[in-house]
């Protein structure tokens, strides 16, 4: 899997909310699942820095949460991001799970009121779409509480080691920065990118997922491959899924910089 392949998808999975939003509303997300040092955080950051809706946050606990909500709301964020999303379990498992609770809604079917608000004030449902980096050590430990939650569904887990360990210490030694590609600042005119997609690319999508979930984790391919379809054409759309689900099966793929 090569690097710009994770910047583009990242970044087209951010320009998913311009597709469609009249059939299957879930936003879902993408959680990438590397070691300590691999870059997750340097991923997240640059296929979204150049969006200044795209929320980017190192931590989040219910106060917070209850600000940034008003912004989803209001249209100013589409995207939530963590670079080390297992910072959120850092702290009152309680608390942690209630967060958990709040970000699985706010994915799929909409976050409406928090517990402590006066439930018969009008809600004002949002969506959003959630980008995240856990380490494997993380993802081992709260799998099986994900599974059976629901949580783990919700999104697709792209799992990836560096081909070469050393090649972020050869690009400090050289004083060169490492090239991961860039994220296209480009969004829609009319702010709509049309669900163009064949029954042959849809099927083709599906086979892609690998062990991932067949629900909102699909419809955010189907969707991603749209935005990728409207940046370049069809065949290399669909290329860079290809790539891209090296890191969705079995075993982690190998990260090419």
């Amino acid at each position: 899997m090569k690097a710009s392949t994770v910047i583009e998808v990242l970044s087209a999975a951010h320009l998913t909310q311009y597709v469609d939003r009249n059939v299957f509303q879930q936003r879902g997300g993408i959680f990438l699942i590397a070691p300590p040092g691999s870059l997750k955080s340097t991923f997240v950051n640059n296929s979204l820095k150049c969006y200044p809706d795209a929320l980017r946050l190192p931590d989040l606990n219910v106060q917070t949460l209850g600000y940034i909500k008003n912004g989803f709301i209001e249209g100013k964020y589409s995207t939530l991001a963590f670079g080390e999303f297992e910072k959120l379990y850092q702290r009152n498992p309680a608390t942690a799970a209630n967060i958990e609770g709040h970000l699985k809604a706010m994915v799929e079917e909409g976050f409406g009121k928090q517990s402590f608000e006066d439930q018969r004030a009008v809600s004002f449902e949002t969506r959003m779409l959630m980008i995240g980096g856990v380490t494997p050590t993380c993802h081992s430990k709260l799998i099986t509480r994900w599974m059976e939650n629901g949580f783990h569904r919700r999104f697709l887990w792209c799992a990836y080691q560096l081909e070469n360990p050393e090649v972020i210490a050869d690009a400090i030694e050289k004083w060169k920065a490492l090239n991961l590609g860039k994220s296209s600042r480009e969004i829609p005119n009319n702010n709509v990118i049309p669900m163009s997609i064949t029954a042959g690319e849809s099927k083709a999508i599906r086979n892609l997922l690998g062990i991932q979930a067949k629900e909102t984790p699909f419809v955010l391919m189907k969707k991603i491959f749209c935005v990728l379809k409207w940046r370049h054409k069809a065949r290399k759309a669909m290329n860079i899924l290809e790539d891209f689900s090296e890191g969705l099966g079995e075993r982690a793929a190998k990260l090419i910089i």
